[in-house]
């Protein structure tokens, strides 16, 4: 599995997904308000205030650079989770 870790691919469906989930998180908390818990990557912040425009920007494949990509999917898969 490791030989998959920081492939662009990867993480560029990584990144599609947690568009996904943020756009459907958003479609529920339009019907119900935020739901105010800590953030599980980021357990010092609500996860309802996460900025992801942000953090997609910060974490993303970097050509030539193969530790920083395999940060950005590990990150990324972080994320998911917290979504």
């Amino acid at each position: 599995m490791s030989q998959f870790l920081g492939r662009r691919d990867c993480v560029e469906s990584l990144r599609r997904d947690l568009v996904d989930l943020q756009g459907a998180t958003v479609d529920v908390f339009s019907r119900t308000g935020p739901v105010r818990f800590s953030s599980w990557k980021f357990p010092d912040k609500l996860s309802c205030n996460l900025d992801m425009v942000a953090l997609l920007e910060q974490y993303d494949f970097t050509a030539g650079d193969e530790a920083f990509s395999q940060h950005s999917h590990i990150v990324l898969l972080e994320l998911v989770i917290d979504r």
